[in-house]
């Protein structure tokens, strides 16, 4: 089943439904889109690999073949997902939970493709093939960057499939990069170019997500990790729920740090009680967990909400962040439904 909500057309940017946020990973047809620019009009061939002190490279998908496949199932989220439940509602794309997928990326560790990095390169600077137009500066292509510890950390994969499929052009291929437990602006896609550089780029992306006016981070701090969150798949709001034992399940997941605890309220968070978690036996630390929890209400209205809190102690809020761009708001989830008789 295909779980979209289309925002926009062009360029396209397409949601997942939350019944479709069990934890499993979804394929690149159920998977969320989001574009900053338009698509390009064919893929890439390959990237160009700049590192000061070396020669040139042109990396095709060919010169892989000597190094190891590896698989991750990870949680792909935008840093703006949440942004229409803020109070007032920046601009910006207007994804309510539904800018994420859990997927199941395959690829090459990019600390491989790189080799041995200089100690006087700090950052790798990322350019996808598509292009745009932005304020002030005007006509450029999706660029991004990573500091040269992460690039050269274990974290990155330059990714060829998603769910076993060759990486299609809507998601970024033939290659892109993936940076599992950061929000997607860093997991460049159609990648045309990898550079090396000695001093901070400064490009419009990377000066566009950080945190201006945010209720929690200090002013400019760049948007990193993706913050702790629990999402509610079962049941969907405004559906009838007969009364006695009530399934409530879905998914959570976190950054950097895994998810230690979910917990449910059936009241508006008056009283919380633990849901039971359902670990992947594979995936690694970026997998999403499911949950699940039985509750027993009584007829009526019930606001059912879910709280998710990882290893390093991080707790969703249950008011909303604000920040000026609308990023990073993990607010907990409220589904409302009526409890009738059966």
């Amino acid at each position: 089943m295909v779980y979209h909500r289309v925002i926009t057309e062009k360029p396209p940017n397409t949601g997942v439904r939350v019944e479709g946020l069990t934890g499993e990973s979804l394929n690149q047809q159920q998977m969320f889109v989001r574009s900053n620019f338009p698509l390009p009009p064919s893929p890439p061939t390959g990237f160009e690999l700049v590192v000061p002190g070396r020669k040139s490279r042109f990396i095709t998908m060919e010169q892989f073949k000597p190094f190891e496949q590896v698989q991750r199932d990870i949680v792909l989220e935008c840093a703006g997902n949440g942004r229409s439940l803020m109070r007032s509602v920046p601009e910006g794309v207007p994804w309510a939970l539904d800018g994420v997928s859990p997927i199941t990326v395959s690829g090459y560790r990019l600390t491989e493709v790189l080799g041995n990095v200089s100690e006087e390169i700090t950052e790798f600077v990322f350019t996808g093939a598509d292009v745009g137009t932005v304020p002030i500066t005007g006509r450029i292509p999706y660029q991004f960057s990573i500091s040269r510890d992460l690039a050269v950390s274990t974290v990155p994969v330059l990714a060829t499939h998603i769910g076993g499929e060759p990486l299609n052009l809507v998601h970024g291929g033939p290659i892109r990069l993936v940076v599992p437990g950061h929000y997607a602006m860093k997991s460049v896609k159609w990648l045309i170019r990898v550079e090396g550089v000695t001093r901070p780029f400064r490009g419009h992306f990377v000066q566009k997500y950080r945190y201006y006016g945010d209720t929690v981070a200090s002013e400019g701090a760049p948007v990193g990790e993706i913050a702790v969150r629990s999402i509610i798949s079962l049941p969907t709001g405004g559906e009838p729920v007969p009364a006695g034992a009530v399934e409530v399940r879905g998914s959570a997941w976190a950054g950097e740090s895994e998810v230690a605890t979910v917990e449910i309220s059936i009241d508006g968070g008056d009283t919380w009680h633990q849901a039971d978690l359902i670990r992947r036996e594979t995936g690694g630390r970026w997998a999403p967990i499911r949950w699940a929890f039985t509750a027993e209400p009584d007829p009526g209205p019930m606001v059912i909400m879910a709280r998710a809190t990882d290893e390093a102690g991080n707790t969703q809020p249950l008011e909303p962040r604000w920040n000026r761009n609308g990023y990073a708001n993990n607010v907990v989830q409220r589904v409302r439904v009526r409890v009738v008789e059966p």
